[in-house]
């Protein structure tokens, strides 16, 4: 890059932070064979072209100020292709994170811990081993978060995260239904189980070689207020000045993205504070009913004690209809608890350590 386009890259980078940054990007990778094929290079070329590529808009990223940047890699549909170009993508994984790990100056600037996000049991022996050593030389990075999903599909990661809150009722960790008074299994606590629950929301998702699909990629991830753009040109011609006009249209949307993610998350506290009955997930004045009856209930139980505390026991027993019942707030406190504690703990996700951002 000439001196006279890195000037002009840096201003126009200081101009982007003037408005709002996304703090996560998503990038479908798409068109490396048929670029090799347009050049005349192969598909080889093609796929380590890509990712030349991938290391410039992920310096960008970082340079403006992005947290999180989630790039698809590999698809677990991916292995449906000819021997040939799966050992070809393997090596080149293999090179290019022990590339990244032990000899990027980029991931030690900026801090960058590497994350691989699907089944890895699927991969050879060889590629995982690198995997392990690739994540656990940056899982003290914190600055910033770079996903690789290999191999990976959405329906895999939600299969995934389900199978994770079975185990967990299973294992009497969480419990489908207390009392009919709050819910461990919720929207809010499935987010929390996917590959990304220590990333901020996924703000802009881009795919390349003018493919107008999503291909089984961050499906949940993109369905909550995300900047979705398909660009007509294959990755390895994507640049920082393809990218800028994207960056400027995401943020003359920042705003009303802003205001309609407040009050999603202000539909999500009300979700896990009211009992779990469907009814009142759907009808905000049956909720209202309910909280309001709440608390006369336990205004009877106050003005009760205060007449006579060995009597208290009683009305509490005929007001909520079961005896030494524990108060919502008492239920809701504990649900918090017994759901935080489940998330903390769980340990199925060796390659996607939590990670809390600076």
């Amino acid at each position: 890059m000439s001196t006279f386009s890195r000037t002009m890259r840096a201003v126009a980078i200081k101009a982007l932070q003037c408005g709002s940054i996304p703090q996560h990007i998503g990038l479908i990778m798409d068109g490396n064979r048929r670029y090799g094929r347009k050049v005349h290079v192969g598909n080889g070329k093609g796929y380590y072209l890509g990712y030349e590529t991938l290391e410039e808009i992920l310096a960008v990223c970082m340079e403006m100020g992005v947290k999180v940047v989630t790039v698809y890699a590999f698809s677990i549909e991916n292995f449906k292709r000819p021997a040939d170009q799966v050992d070809t993508l393997m090596e080149l994984a293999k090179t290019k994170l022990a590339e990244l790990c032990e000899h990027s100056e980029l991931v030690r600037q900026y801090g960058i811990g590497i994350r691989v996000l699907g089944d890895t049991s699927l991969l050879p022996e060889d590629v995982r081993n690198v995997i392990r050593k690739a994540v656990d030389l940056t899982k003290k990075n914190n600055r910033a978060i770079l996903n690789m999903c290999f191999p990976y599909t959405s329906r895999e990661e939600l299969t995934m995260a389900t199978r994770s809150l079975v185990s967990g009722i299973e294992a009497h960790d969480l419990n489908p239904r207390q009392v009919s008074l709050t819910v461990d299994i919720s929207t809010s606590v499935l987010e929390q189980s996917l590959y990304t629950r220590s990333c901020p929301p996924m703000d802009i998702l881009i795919r390349t070689s003018g493919e107008i699909r999503l291909s089984d990629f961050m499906l949940w991830q993109s369905s909550r207020e995300c900047h979705i753009e398909f660009v007509d040109c294959f990755w390895p011609e994507f640049t920082f000045w393809k990218l800028l006009p994207i960056l400027l249209r995401y943020q003359l949307r920042a705003i009303p993205i802003a205001q309609s993610r407040r009050e999603y998350g202000r539909g999500e506290v009300a979700e896990d504070d009211v009992e779990g009955d469907e009814n009142v997930l759907l009808s905000t004045n049956i909720g209202k009913a309910r909280q309001t009856s709440l608390e006369q209930e336990q205004d009877l139980v106050v003005m009760m004690s205060q007449r006579n505390s060995s009597e208290s026991t009683l009305v509490t027993s005929e007001a909520d209809g079961t005896a030494g019942k524990k108060s919502p707030c008492g239920l809701t406190l504990e649900k918090k608890q017994r759901v935080s504690s489940f998330l903390h703990h769980r340990g199925y996700l060796p390659n996607c350590p939590i990670v809390h951002l600076q």
